[in-house]
């Protein structure tokens, strides 16, 4: 009976060494899996690594200059052509709406001028009017200097804006579209233009002062001699006791200088009456 349950045990329970057979047929296919799979995947993202960088350097170096260039000079040109549209509809809308299209009250410098004008301006820089006040009025001068133009010139309008607010302190309609041909003409720079306009400006004649004009001599003088014939108290003479206070001497000498002013006056009065 014992050798029974034994012999049946040998059967139906298979032995150390098959069990560590196929534990080991069993375990070890999938470690060598496991190996191979990240191997595999490794070496796949190395490949797709280097496929990447590769396009990466691929793009850095292919560079179109010309699509570069022509895309600059076409926004350029876009932009240029919407500010000076703008620039010049916003000066003449000013000069029609406040100034009733009278360029004298619009360069007018009175601070009296237009009220309303000045309260736009002082919206300028806000979310309401987000425009310089420096913008405002120079897209007045643009479309002042337009109109003073010779129905023939062309090339101030041809120029951008910047271009052409920088030709506006010259005034003079026809040495403006003279610096603006040149500017065409030669391709000049915003800072070869600005350097022409400064050397044109530096030939002008000095402008007066703008306090009252100076007197004449003739008037200078007997307004200074009136001046100092105030005497104190408001007279407008000598007292008999101002000349008793001079001792003899000073009366000489008094009497030499007032007829010698009297001589002067004589004179002047001789030629202002033959004039």
């Amino acid at each position: 009976m014992t050798e029974r349950l034994a012999l049946e045990t040998q059967k139906t329970a298979p032995s150390k060494g098959k069990v560590a057979t196929t534990a080991a047929h069993i375990t070890q296919p999938h470690e060598l899996s496991e190996r191979s799979d990240s191997s595999v995947d490794g070496r796949n993202g190395a490949r797709r690594s280097g496929q990447h960088a590769k396009l990466e350097k691929a793009t850095l170096v292919v560079v179109d200059r010309a699509l570069v260039d022509e895309a600059a000079a076409w926004i350029t040109a876009r932009v240029a052509a919407t500010l000076k549209l703008g620039a010049r509809e916003v000066g003449e809308y000013i000069l029609d709406r406040f100034f009733r299209n009278d360029p004298a009250l619009a360069k007018s410098r009175s601070p009296h001028k237009n009220a309303s004008f000045r309260l736009l301006a002082e919206k300028c820089g806000t979310p309401e009017l987000p425009i310089s006040k420096t913008w405002l009025n120079n897209a007045v001068g643009v479309a002042l200097m337009t109109r003073q133009l010779p129905a023939t010139a062309t090339a101030f309008k041809e120029l951008p804006p910047s271009y052409q607010e920088t030709l506006l302190p010259l005034r003079d309609p026809t040495k403006v579209e003279k610096l603006a041909k040149l500017a065409l003409s030669r391709e000049l720079s915003f800072r070869e233009l600005r350097q022409s306009v400064a050397e044109e400006r530096s030939k002008l004649p000095k402008a007066r002062s703008k306090g009252r004009p100076a007197s004449p001599i003739v008037i200078k003088v007997l307004r200074e001699s009136l001046r100092r014939f105030v005497l104190p108290g408001g007279k407008r003479s000598f007292s008999k006791a101002d000349v008793e206070d001079l001792d003899e001497q000073q009366r000489k000498d008094a009497l030499q200088a007032a007829e010698t002013i009297i001589d002067k006056l004589k004179d002047l009065v001789s030629k202002l009456k033959e004039t």
